[in-house]
């Protein structure tokens, strides 16, 4: 497996009124194509921070060191219009919460042709035949129809599908999923997670997936990655990192998953 993306030593910075604060700290990792590594922590630990630097997001003023390749070429320091370039044909990345991240007076299929002309051109004719077959890949009913609908006619799945639609829709090599399952019901999240482990084996690219919850990672992970305060506390195959954590944090995240078998018994004690 060769590796898509090299993070080595990066380190994120904020300015602020009592001086430079590290939000990420010297983080590393590797993504194969074809492969899931997952990101998981606390609120706060920096995962997300870490795949915005990745993507060139960060918010204006934020400082980074280290060394971020994708495909071999370095990331870090590249000017902006290039990484537009970037953004969307070769990486692209599934927010938290869909409803703020599409447009409320645009239709959903405008905002997917809007995506795909911006890297691949072509017609708006053809553009739409594009947003239509993109809608359907992810299992949403009625594209045909359903793309002339506005995001507030979809449900929080829906929506979800919507924004997975549109950062796939130039066969980027590399997603970033961040936390794209948290604000759905259990139901809803099997189906997103099955959804995108098919996607990415179909299409054989890299996935980052982003979480707080080790259980959604255990499903879908072939890597894990475990931040904690901005730093790496733990790096390791799936397999490994749920079998014998190292780290008192990874132990204490696993502790924290709620088990059947706990329930049953605190069920027997009540």
């Amino acid at each position: 497996m060769s590796d898509l993306l090299v993070v080595e030593d990066l380190t994120v910075t904020f300015p602020t009124t009592r001086g430079l604060v590290d939000v990420v700290k010297g983080v590393s990792f590797t993504v194969g194509r074809d492969e899931t590594v997952g990101i998981v922590g606390e609120s706060g630990s920096g995962k997300s921070m870490t795949s915005l630097a990745v993507m060139g997001l960060l918010p204006k003023g934020a400082r980074t060191s280290g060394s971020v390749r994708l495909d071999g070429v370095e990331l870090l320091g590249r000017p902006d219009r290039e990484l537009r370039r970037l953004r969307g044909a070769r990486m692209s990345m599934i927010f938290q919460d869909p409803l703020s991240s599409l447009n409320p007076y645009y239709t959903v299929g405008l905002q997917i042709e809007e995506m795909y002309r911006a890297h691949r051109g072509g017609s708006r004719r053809a553009a739409r035949t594009v947003a239509i077959d993109a809608l359907r890949q992810v299992g949403l009913p009625e594209p045909e129809r359903r793309v002339d609908f506005y995001p507030h006619q979809f449900s929080g799945g829906q929506r979800q599908r919507i924004m997975i639609a549109m950062a796939l829709v130039c066969s980027p090599a590399l997603l970033f999923a961040d936390e794209p399952t948290t604000a759905l019901d259990v139901t809803v999240q099997a189906q997103i997670l099955k959804l995108l482990a098919g996607l990415r084996e179909e299409s054989g690219m890299g996935m980052v997936f982003i979480t707080h919850d080790l259980a959604v990672i255990s499903s879908i992970a072939t890597r894990v990655l475990v931040m904690r305060q901005g730093e790496q506390v733990e790096y390791g195959s799936a397999e490994q990192v749920f079998a014998e954590p190292r780290h008192d944090y990874t132990r204490m995240l696993l502790e924290s998953i709620p088990r059947i078998d706990d329930a049953l018994d605190d069920g027997v004690r009540a």
